[in-house]
């Protein structure tokens, strides 16, 4: 029977598996990520890269207006520090148009939502692109805009690009003939593969993790709280003081 209380997203299981109380804040308890530049930055290039394809006009003129159209500056401290990631845009997008914008596919989908099922729970997410060429190969790119190159070895592994394949195959009828991510900050498309086992371990690991989901299995991980963007608010955070207390008290107070 189809389980519609809980609907598994990449999003979602890495939320989780990151930290299980980051989950429920974020999914149950209806807490918003504290906005930030790198948050505005990432949905300002990917918005961009999506108004510019589904525009059809391929120009650098037209890339530049689709970012200025796209830009977001909230989320920055001052506006010199959002003038200056503005600046990195444009360079990124330059980059990215004399290397790939010139020569674009016969075919471009840009976030292309899919639904489908991962055993009995619904299964739901958003591709950042897919090409399609003359020849009739398709290519499965995920756009990454921060400023750190993964390694190899991270890219093989990656769960967002095996439930990505899985999708695919099962929502969108084809089986990708290349697979990548392209991390935009340094112009550099890094190639992967996946096998039938790398992808049933993926769906396996999503299962497991809708069900303590479901179970409310929301243990706080600590060993992440340096890393994670509660980390001054949650209750449970290693990294907070009795100040920071008492600022979330005042604040929700107000």
């Amino acid at each position: 029977m189809r389980d519609n209380s809980f609907k598994i997203s990449y999003s979602r299981i890495n939320t989780y598996l990151f930290c299980p109380h980051k989950y429920k804040l974020i999914y149950l308890e209806n807490k918003y990520i504290p906005l930030n530049g790198d948050i505005s930055f990432g949905n300002s290039v990917h918005k961009t890269l999506d108004d510019f394809y589904k525009k059809g006009k391929y120009s650098f003129e037209d890339l530049t207006d689709s970012l200025n159209t796209c830009w977001e500056s909230s989320g920055y401290e001052t506006n010199q520090e959002a003038y200056v990631a503005y600046l990195r845009a444009r360079d990124v997008l330059k980059n990215f148009w004399d290397t790939y914008g010139k020569y674009p596919p016969k075919k471009i989908s840009t976030e292309h939502n899919f639904k489908s099922e991962i055993g009995k729970y619904p299964f739901i997410g958003i591709i950042d692109r897919i090409d399609e060429y003359e020849d009739g190969t398709r290519e499965l790119v995920d756009y990454k805009t921060h400023k750190i190159i993964w390694e190899q070895e991270k890219v093989d592994n990656d769960l967002q690009l095996s439930l990505y394949c899985y999708a695919c195959k099962v929502a969108l009828g084809f089986i990708p003939d290349r697979i990548a991510i392209y991390f935009l900050s340094h112009n550099k498309k890094i190639y992967t593969t996946r096998n039938e086992e790398q992808i049933n371990n993926a769906i396996k690991l999503s299962v497991e993790v809708a069900g303590k989901i479901n179970s409310n299995e929301f243990e706080p991980n600590k060993d992440k709280c340096a890393y994670c963007d509660f980390k001054y608010s949650c209750k449970y955070s290693s990294l907070k003081t009795k100040d920071d207390d008492f600022k979330v008290t005042i604040a929700d107070l107000i």
